[in-house]
């Protein structure tokens, strides 16, 4: 396996600077997630890796060793494409041994090996099936299967899951993470989708506008996000982020209506706050002489495990409430809401974290 190090990696197409000077190590047997929104830099990270894009400045380590100059097929890395790109006339055994009949390996070793890796995919008996008698989810295992007779150092995947439907995208997020612990392989795992990164990523690596906004555990991106962007990308449905009417100092900060929001998380520093941050499942109805704030139901969305209302507090001000189970709410009934200060997130006027647990 591999320890992969990025140092100051710039990537520019023409005029247009794509990545803005990353340093980050991915440790040996890591499952790393890339996440951000569309053209945040992600993918083209994942490339640069790869060795499938130049680098402008900056270098790539694998082992220790300067791959920046070398080709793909140097790296020892494999990448699983968000398209399956299966040869739609070869069987699945033959397209999971095309990798090493390009590399030169003996019909017996290579069929030893596609029989191996279709052990751990569970693809047995796919393999002498042509790919337009598969599902999505299987063409996507025997994709993963052509890189895993290769044997590489890490494996990297572009987006893997986003042509599956839903049920099959769960799927194979769980066959993905079984796999990763069998094979205990370097893994590098780029999404747009954050529930993905949240259930697969033993850390994730938010990007937005090419650069790293933060780094760390899943849930210590949850509970401690280092800006608005951070805080509102990583949980779903998304953090509520209310502007202050006027800026206030924490631990108290302003609010609609003339309310005010407490925090008992330790100060870090004394800015002013501007946004007040509270998650959906953070917030509880309570009567309305003892709320927070108090809105109208505009749309309740009844899931069955979860309520999720969306409360409008004043024409500026809506929020999003979710609620364990199927609770009864009306259009246009009038509730009242309480934010745990444990959980209130305070943000200064560059979006910055004001306060931290």
């Amino acid at each position: 396996m591999a320890t992969i190090e990025l140092k100051n990696i710039q990537k520019s197409f023409e005029n247009v600077e794509v990545i803005k000077g990353i340093d980050l190590t991915i440790k040996d047997k890591e499952f790393m997630v890339f996440v951000g929104p569309s053209g945040c830099g992600k993918s083209t990270m994942l490339r640069l890796i790869a060795g499938l894009e130049e680098i402008t400045s900056g270098q790539v380590l694998i082992d220790g060793e300067d791959m920046t100059a070398k080709n793909a097929t140097e790296r020892g890395l494999a990448m699983v494409f968000q398209s399956y790109a299966l040869y739609p006339h070869k069987t699945v055994r033959d397209n999971m041994a095309f990798p090493l009949k390009a590399a030169g390996v003996d019909k017996p070793k290579r069929y030893a090996a596609v029989d191996q890796a279709a052990e751990v995919l569970k693809l047995e008996a796919l393999l002498d099936r042509r790919p337009k008698d598969l599902s999505g989810g299987q063409r996507q295992r025997v994709a993963i299967g052509r890189c895993l007779v290769r044997e590489p150092k890490s494996f990297l995947f572009d987006e893997p899951l986003s042509n599956l439907d839903a049920a099959l995208r769960i799927q194979m997020r769980v066959e993905i993470a079984r796999l990763h612990n069998q094979l205990q392989a370097t893994m590098i795992y780029v999404t747009h989708d954050q529930v993905e990164a949240m259930t697969l990523a033993d850390r994730i690596v938010v990007f937005s506008g090419g650069r790293i906004e933060q780094v760390g555990p899943p849930l210590e991106l949850y509970r401690n996000p280092n800006n608005r962007f951070v805080a509102q990308f990583i949980g779903s449905p998304k953090m509520n982020v209310i502007p202050c009417p006027e800026p206030g100092t924490a631990p108290e900060a302003p609010l609609p209506l003339g309310r005010k929001v407490r925090t008992s998380r330790k100060l870090k520093n004394n800015n002013p706050v501007h946004f007040v941050g509270i998650r959906p499942e953070h917030i509880t109805i309570v009567p309305e002489n003892e709320a927070t704030l108090v809105g109208t139901v505009g749309v309740g969305e009844h899931l069955g495990s979860d309520t999720f209302v969306y409360l409008d507090v004043d024409a500026a001000t809506s929020l999003i409430i979710r609620l364990q189970g199927d609770v009864d709410v009306k259009v246009g009934q009038t509730l009242g809401i309480y934010f745990d200060p444990n959980q209130v997130h305070l943000f200064d006027k560059d979006e910055k974290t004001v306060t931290t647990s």
